[in-house]
């Protein structure tokens, strides 16, 4: 005849073992909590409060006054604002499509290098680990400088006048997006070898002895499974791409005129040079606005893409 058994309450020193190892535990993560509430909360906060206020880091002694909508209405009426946000907007549509398209050609390439491919991982992050103001000013400043830069002496050399790559609004724009696509073109590069690396070679080999093309292998076998750390890639490189500002700040200072300045680089001469920040704040909002509409539009239609490639 079985025996009933009896539920044995846990012992004291169990129970108190638990108890202190989970409090044990969120005392180690308290000093992340509070460095996180105080470098990224306090202050997401506490600019969204002086977005709706008349806040100006200059103005001494007068109470800050709660204006509502108004540095938002001043903004959506600023013609200078919109000039910058097209610039973010025509720059991120320059560099990250390209940075993506030489990143696939050279990860595709390099698949299936069985030597020396340590060699070229290391060759490319060395873009990577150098400062953006660094590459604005050894490749910008130098390379391109107008009067005595090794590229318009070559031009001139052939016969050629030398071109503004600094002074002319298109040239400019035009010279720091290469300056882009030559630094982050190799992050792009890694993430999709990477990624290549996970595609099963035996599906393309029996893709292959069922004769399909490179083309169609490619388009239908390797892109749909490479698919999800591109579309990582890609984000990063798009949310990047908005935030703009060192090399650009080195480079042109945002000229000629305005036709090279970024958000980015508006709002820090609005909000710590101008000390507007209640109008910089905004302008911080906004972008970031657009960005998230960006981002969730992309990741809408890359969700899409994916549900379809696996129909």
């Amino acid at each position: 005849m079985a025996t009933a058994q009896r539920s044995v309450p846990p012992a004291r020193g169990v129970l108190q073992f638990s108890i202190h190892d989970r409090l044990w535990k969120w005392l180690l993560l308290l000093p992340s909590l509070l460095m996180t509430t105080v470098l990224f909360i306090a202050p997401v906060v506490w600019t969204l409060y002086a977005a709706f206020t008349d806040l100006h880091l200059f103005r001494v002694g007068v109470e800050t006054e709660w204006v509502g909508l108004y540095n938002f209405q001043k903004l959506l009426g600023n013609s200078s604002f919109w000039r910058t946000a097209r610039n973010t907007v025509v720059f991120m549509l320059g560099v990250v499509p390209m940075q993506f398209l030489i990143g696939m050609v050279l990860a595709v390439c390099l698949d299936n290098v069985t030597r020396g491919l340590k060699l070229f991982r290391t060759w490319f992050l060395m873009p990577l680990m150098v400062s953006p103001v660094v590459v604005a000013f050894v490749i910008g400043r130098m390379l391109f400088q107008e009067d005595i830069g090794p590229i318009n002496s070559l031009i001139r050399w052939l016969g050629f006048e030398g071109i503004p790559w600094l002074t002319h609004p298109n040239w400019a724009m035009f010279t720091i997006m290469v300056i882009d696509v030559w630094q982050w073109s190799s992050f792009m590069i890694l993430m999709l070898m990477a990624g290549l690396q996970g595609v099963p070679y035996d599906l393309r080999e029996a893709a292959s002895i069922d004769g399909a093309s490179f083309w169609q292998t490619f388009f239908r076998i390797t892109l749909p499974l490479v698919l999800p750390i591109a579309a990582t890639a890609l984000l990063i490189r798009i949310i990047d791409a908005f935030k703009v500002v060192d090399i650009i700040m080195v480079l042109t200072g945002g000229g000629p005129g305005q036709a090279t300045e970024s958000v980015t680089l508006a709002i820090y001469r609005a909000g710590v040079k101008g000390g507007d920040l209640a109008f910089g704040s905004s302008q911080a909002y906004f972008l970031l606005l657009v960005m998230v509409v960006f981002g969730g539009a992309f990741l809408a239609l890359t969700r899409r893409t994916m549900s379809q490639t696996k129909d």
